[in-house]
């Protein structure tokens, strides 16, 4: 479980420091499942939500109305650096 949870971290921070700015939650879940991560919704958005607590990514209010497929809302995640 603790190397999942590690593996789904790992490309999270990756691929937000790729990217060089927020990235929109559910087009960060298809990149890390694109990388052969085995994650579902709810398990990617707990594992963002205790990120976030712990202080190594932060969570930028919507920018747009758009609906995203559920468990996922529209808010746009960032690495803190």
């Amino acid at each position: 479980m603790a190397d999942r949870v590690n593996q789904i971290e790992d490309a999270v921070l990756r691929h937000l420091r790729a990217s060089g700015e927020p990235v929109r939650e559910a087009f960060l879940f298809e990149r890390v499942r694109a990388d052969g991560v085995d994650v579902d919704g709810d398990g990617f958005i707990a594992v963002l939500m205790r990120m976030e607590v712990e202080g190594h990514v932060h969570v930028d209010p919507a920018r747009d109305e758009v609906r995203d497929p559920v468990p996922f809302q529209p808010r746009f995640w960032r690495v803190i650096q």
